[in-house]
């Protein structure tokens, strides 16, 4: 059984007890939102949810894991092993899918922190590396800029040579924090697919 095929006949069975999203969200205690998105085929109800989702569509527990109407009263118990098994699974997907979704974001928000990290170093440093060129001595190397609002002055101090540790500390450990998050949001983006 897949999403659209469980959401198809929730939907139907909702629509033949004449109650709307809204009534059956209020009836399991969840939002209608939650209900639209079971009945598309864009997430799957939570493990506790299931018997009272039946119950208030006037269905079995199994007829509802089936995504179908029995003709038969009476089940086999592989047959119901099968439908609870296949509900667990299911159920078990949508929340990693949620758990995978939340941590891609947790990265992509580390991302973001790295960039804000390294923008204002890797300009100091492109523009002092252009500007030493001319103007500094090439043993100077911690910088500061002093400009003002009025215009494109800019006035390069230089006071000591930059330290190979200050500059892993400054740039090197953002980068490599930056580089590693956007693997691991990919691979979590290609996990999260998988599971759908």
């Amino acid at each position: 059984m897949d999403n659209l095929q469980f959401g198809a006949f929730v939907a139907q069975m909702r629509k033949e007890q004449g109650i709307t999203q809204k009534e059956l969200a209020d009836r399991l205690n969840v939002t209608d939102k939650a209900v639209s998105k079971w009945e598309t085929g864009k997430g799957f109800p939570d493990v506790k949810l299931l018997e009272p989702l039946a119950q208030a569509l006037g269905v079995s527990l199994v007829e509802l894991m089936q995504g179908k109407r029995q003709e038969a009263k009476i089940l086999t118990v592989a047959e119901a092993d099968a439908a609870v098994s296949q509900a667990m699974g299911q159920s078990e997907r949508t929340t990693a899918r949620r758990y995978l979704r939340l941590f891609r974001w947790f990265l992509i928000a580390a991302c973001g922190l790295c960039l804000l990290w390294l923008t204002p170093q890797a300009l100091i440093y492109i523009t002092f590396w252009r500007m030493s060129r001319r103007f500094v001595p090439s043993n100077a190397a911690e910088i500061g800029v002093i400009g003002g609002a009025d215009g494109p002055t800019a006035i390069l101090t230089a006071s000591r040579p930059l330290s190979p540790l200050a500059t892993f500390l400054a740039v090197g450990i953002p980068l490599i924090l930056l580089v590693a998050c956007i693997i691991l949001a990919v691979k979590v983006w290609r996990l999260e697919k998988k599971l759908k």
